[in-house]
């Protein structure tokens, strides 16, 4: 069964700077009890209150809204009447209230057009956009939010044209066109970090690390997606944001299941609901109820799951959150479908309706999805539609509702859309190294026309020419000299490293073979038990993987982000096929910038294959393979850990300093770090090293840089 659960993004409302700490509200609350004059001043400490309430306590953010409001009309100023009715909005937001917020948003936009006051319209409607996401209406979000960047453009407001970005990425996200969603948010992160206030612009930046996380999410990358969802995490908690922490928790929930680590979801998803319940929000509860309800469908804990869906879907319902209604009743369905006779016992069901029951809930919950649009949602619902009708040994409409599948499916991330994403990242990357060579190449003119500069001085007091001249020819014989050696070396150089490549291309025509024959064993093994839709979903992957092998087939070096990615595919399809026999953690030092560092590509993939085969899988009960990256000693050391059954000591020196075991793959693997070590000069190699329970890796390899 497919596992869908809901991400809760934070999305940036564009009004005013967020004070997120306590002690700030209390310092505010401090200064308008200091000044009892109805003015403009207490004016503006209460709309500032206002609004630092809706992360904190949106109940109490309204009803100082309310005085506000009341304060604004009695001084007549129209401007902070508007920015009121729109804090108000703020926390009728926050607390789930739609349809409030809207009203409250719309009558601040009109008092914001009469006066001609752009940047107060600006931030209703990204408001409004705000409230059409909610309701599933993206199309209408994405107007309104790109009439508020349009504005802010014109205004130069650089801190909130990065969260219209934001917001604008966000809307794309939701109809699945990726490409422009990561364009969205690289865009935005550039702003965030150019400006370098993580303090003013924190909220912003968290937002913008937990948008690409989706992106990483949605494209199976879920270590890449953990790691910005843990930056976002640091940040939220830093600025005590109560409902950002909820929301990231959340997220790294959802990455949990992903990864096959059932508790720690379900921990994550307590905390979150545990937050959201305390700030009233019902939204981000839904979400919570959501997430809580799918895992206990995967623990076959049906009661539960039914109790916590059925909760989250009343909100969803009134909210009109559509796309949210979509997935829960798809849920729902599958609660229906799988559920024992008692259950319907209980519910005063006929047990014979099981597969219509499915079906109905299956059904509106597909009819909606395709009435918002949402490519991901109708994905979904069609695939577990196709895996109903051949349970209830209907092939007919099976096939179908698969092929509608397949289709929809490949029309949310075809080669096309890969395609641009990669270029998006690329660009994105090209710019900053850009923007670096720029500012070194302006200090180095400086520097050069200061040296001119003083040339010049030196030349007009020197006298005696004829000294110079001999000067200036030794100079020029040794720089003559100096690069006739440099040449030399580079030509000796690129020789051995031709040799060396010669040799490693040799080493990968084995490796790759070896590998390949290993994961179609798997697939076959799948097809064999004749579960046709889990081996789609295996082809799928291997697909991937298989894509990520003939990219890196010509390449001698790789980034070893890149590698982790073919990795973490690889310890997927494994961990499907031995039905979650392991489950794994990858964990790169920050000391280890895992895009610039390159590595032999599938160079660990060998002594993770032996961990799986020869460690979990003779092992009784579960298993765990821990994979931990660092530098020491300006080497890059790779270390695969597990817990299975060991291996059987065949040296009874205690020597296990070299690799004992016959595989294929870890004698190619010694073989190429042979060559590394050969042209880089090191001493790089394998430890091997029998621990209580299991079996720990040590690979180091000389570190090399993009």
């Amino acid at each position: 069964m497919w596992k869908y659960l809901i991400f809760c993004w934070m999305l940036n409302s564009l009004c005013q700077a967020a004070i997120a700490q306590q002690t700030a509200i209390d310092s505010l609350l401090t200064m308008l009890r200091g000044h009892p004059q109805q003015d403009t001043v207490r004016l503006n400490i209460l709309n500032e209150i206002v609004y630092a309430y809706h992360n904190i306590d949106p109940a109490k953010g309204i009803a100082m809204a309310d005085e506000a409001i009341t304060l604004a009309k009695k001084i007549n100023n129209p401007v902070r009447l508007a920015g009121s009715y729109s804090n108000k909005g703020v926390n009728y937001w926050a607390k789930g209230d739609d349809s409030l917020a809207m009203l409250m948003y719309q009558t601040a936009l009109d008092l914001h057009r009469k006066e001609n006051n752009l940047p107060g319209v600006a931030r209703m409607y990204n408001n409004i956009g705000l409230l059409h996401f909610n309701q599933s209406d993206y199309y209408q979000a994405i107007s309104f939010h790109e009439n508020a960047l349009h504005i802010l453009q014109q205004l130069k407001d650089t801190s909130r044209i990065a969260a219209a970005l934001n917001n604008i990425g966000v809307d794309y996200q939701y109809i699945s066109d990726y490409p422009k969603a990561l364009g969205y948010f690289l865009e935005a992160l550039a702003i965030y970090e150019k400006t370098g206030d993580a303090q003013a612009y924190g909220t912003g930046l968290a937002n913008t690390h937990a948008n690409i996380g989706i992106i990483y999410k949605n494209l199976g990358q879920y270590t890449n997606a953990l790691q910005y969802q843990q930056k976002a995490l640091a940040i939220y908690e830093q600025l005590e944001n109560k409902q950002g922490i909820a929301n990231t928790y959340g997220n790294i929930g959802v990455l949990y299941d992903k990864m096959l680590q059932t508790q720690n979801a379900i921990d994550y998803f307590m905390k979150a609901l545990a937050i959201n319940r305390k700030l009233g929000n019902q939204r981000k509860i839904a979400s919570d109820l959501t997430n809580a309800g799918v895992i206990y469908i995967q623990t076959k804990e049906y009661e539960k799951a039914f109790g916590l869906l059925e909760q989250s879907l009343r909100i969803y319902e009134q909210s009109g959150d559509r796309n949210n209604t979509s997935l829960v009743l798809n849920q729902l369905g599958e609660v229906y479908l799988y559920a024992p006779d008692i259950f319907y016992t209980r519910k005063q069901k006929p047990a014979s309706q099981r597969y219509s029951i499915a079906i109905d809930y299956k059904t509106r919950a597909l009819k909606i999805a395709k009435e918002i649009g949402s490519l991901d949602r109708q994905s979904e619902v069609l695939k577990s539609l196709s895996e109903l009708y051949e349970q209830k040994n209907d092939p007919t409409r099976a096939l179908a509702a698969f092929k509608e599948h397949i289709a929809v499916r490949d029309s949310v991330m075809n080669d096309e859309k890969r395609t641009a994403i990669t270029r998006r990242e690329s660009a994105f990357e090209f710019e900053k190294k850009e923007a670096v060579l720029k500012a070194t190449h302006e200090k180095e003119t400086a520097l050069a026309n200061a040296e001119i500069k003083r040339a010049r001085i030196i030349k007009n007091a020197v006298t005696a020419g004829i000294l110079i001249v001999l000067a200036a020819s030794s100079v020029g014989y040794l720089l003559y000299k100096r690069r006739r050696d440099a040449d030399e070396k580079r030509k000796e150089a690129e020789y051995r490293s031709q040799v060396a490549d010669t040799e490693m291309k040799a080493l990968r025509a084995q490796m790759n073979p070896h590998f390949i024959f290993n994961s179609l064993n798997s697939i076959a093994d799948y097809i064999s038990k004749n579960d046709l839709p889990s081996a789609d979903t295996y082809l799928t992957k291997f697909a991937k993987l298989m894509r990520l092998i003939l990219e890196h087939s010509e390449q001698k070096m790789v980034p070893l982000e890149d590698d982790l990615r073919a990795l973490e595919l690889y310890m997927q399809l494994e961990a499907k096929r031995l039905n979650g026999k392991f489950t794994y953690t990858i964990s790169v030092d920050e000391s280890v910038d895992a895009s610039a560092a390159l590595v032999p590509p599938l160079i660990l993939q060998p002594f993770v294959e032996n961990s799986i085969w020869h460690g979990i899988a003779k092992k009784e009960g579960r298993g765990t393979i821990n994979i931990f990256i660092k530098m020491q000693n300006n080497e890059l050391c790779c270390t695969i850990e597990d817990d299975g059954a060991g291996r059987v000591k065949e040296d009874t020196t205690g020597d296990h300093s070299l690799v004992k075991n016959k595989s294929l793959g870890m004698k190619i693997t010694g073989e190429r770090i042979d060559i590394l070590n050969k042209e880089n000069n090191s001493n790089g190699g394998i430890v091997l090293t029998d621990l209580e329970q299991g079996l720990r890796a040590e690979i180091c390899l000389p570190l090399e840089k993009i």
